[in-house]
């Protein structure tokens, strides 16, 4: 071995002893201000998310207090007219107003719930820099710090991330709800469009029938297409295999 090479090895210690004692006890490993920016960040994220649920319910409730009155009113009048032409007309004109609305909510809700989604994952890797600093906490913590499958369900779905997976909450979600009620619309839109034309009863309930499908299928394809919050993405902190496989 070279002299140069001895004098090498000697000053490599020699250096991390000096950038170790450069750093001031009890520093963080990223930056002395860093919990006060993570946490700025995170309240940040948490009103984002808090906008976005407000701004999900407002628009639901619009679009079902407008509906209801639509039904009650097309009640009354048909009730007033003897079911006539006039109350016919009359749903044919506001029906697809309400329609309209229902589709709008339900396209609203898709994307609310998508960046809802995305603050998840966002605020999950806030918590992996605060384990950074703070590795000591990580028992303390019920929500994940990985943003990777693993970890957006252990947040999202704190009870059991391992049992119910986004697929499994589909059904349940409000924007399932909006699409069912849109479809049901679309479906008494094109059953007064038969009946008017005077078409026989099987043509009247294969329009219905179809148009429930046809619109269903439209608005749940278009939530399916949101459903994954990960695709398209990397993860940055994915969980390590240990983990994962302890979890699952």
């Amino acid at each position: 071995m070279s002299p140069t090479d001895k004098s090498q090895q000697a000053s490599a210690p020699d250096a991390d002893v000096t950038q170790a004692a450069s750093r001031p006890s009890g520093t963080s490993p990223l930056g002395p201000d860093a919990a006060s920016i993570l946490a700025t960040e995170h309240w940040s994220l948490l009103g984002t998310r808090s906008m976005l649920w407000n701004e999900a319910v407002s628009r639901t409730m619009v679009f079902l207090t407008v509906l209801s009155a639509a039904m009650v009113a097309l009640a009354l009048l048909a009730d007033a007219t003897g079911f006539g032409t006039k109350s016919t007309t009359l749903a044919l004109v506001v029906l697809p107003v309400v329609l309209f609305l229902g589709v709008a909510t339900h396209a609203r809700l898709v994307q609310v719930n998508s960046d809802e989604k995305q603050t998840v994952l966002a605020m999950n890797r806030l918590r992996h820099a605060y384990l950074e600093i703070a590795p000591g906490l990580a028992p303390y913590f019920t929500a994940g710090h990985h943003d990777d499958e693993h970890g957006f369900l252990t947040s999202y779905q704190l009870a059991s991330p391992s049992v119910l997976r986004p697929r499994a909450a589909f059904v349940v979600a409000t924007p399932t709800v909006i699409a069912v009620v849109d479809a049901a619309l679309a479906a008494a839109i094109a059953v007064l469009i038969a009946q008017v034309a005077e078409a026989p009863m099987a043509v009247v309930v294969i329009a219905g029938t179809a148009a429930f499908v046809v619109a269903a299928a439209a608005l749940l394809g278009l939530q399916r297409q949101n459903l994954d919050p990960l695709r398209g993405t990397t993860p940055r902190f994915p969980t390590p295999a240990e983990d994962s496989s302890t979890a699952g």
